[in-house]
């Protein structure tokens, strides 16, 4: 199963994680597992190319863990957010339709 886990403040999505494999069907023909990762790896580029912010993040086979710096300014936060919010609203999609295969869950970061 992938696991994909937010860290989240009070106000603000601070990152995410998506770890595992789906194992719906043979590597290199898993459509979940596919689909998953092109929404992550998507958002930590456009944190980068449209937020204009360097994320910070680590990648590897059946890891990507990606969070935002801790001093960025209120406008880069909102498109932050924007990103976050995007990439959560597909892969939400994605868990509801292949519930056995992909799961999400929030994690208070203080």
């Amino acid at each position: 199963m992938i696991a994909v886990k937010v860290y989240r403040d009070e106000q603000s999505i601070l990152g995410f994680s998506v770890a595992g494999h789906s194992d719906f069907s043979a590597r290199g023909s898993d459509i979940v597992c596919a689909a998953v990762s092109a929404l992550s790896q998507t958002a930590v580029l456009a944190l980068a190319e449209v937020a204009g912010i360097d994320p910070l993040y680590t990648k590897e086979d059946g890891l990507l863990e990606c969070r935002i710096p801790q001093d960025i300014v209120p406008q880069k936060l909102q498109t932050c957010q924007v990103i976050f919010k995007t990439m959560l609203l597909g892969i939400a999609n994605i868990a509801e339709q292949y519930p056995d295969f992909v799961g999400i869950c929030n994690e208070e970061v203080l």
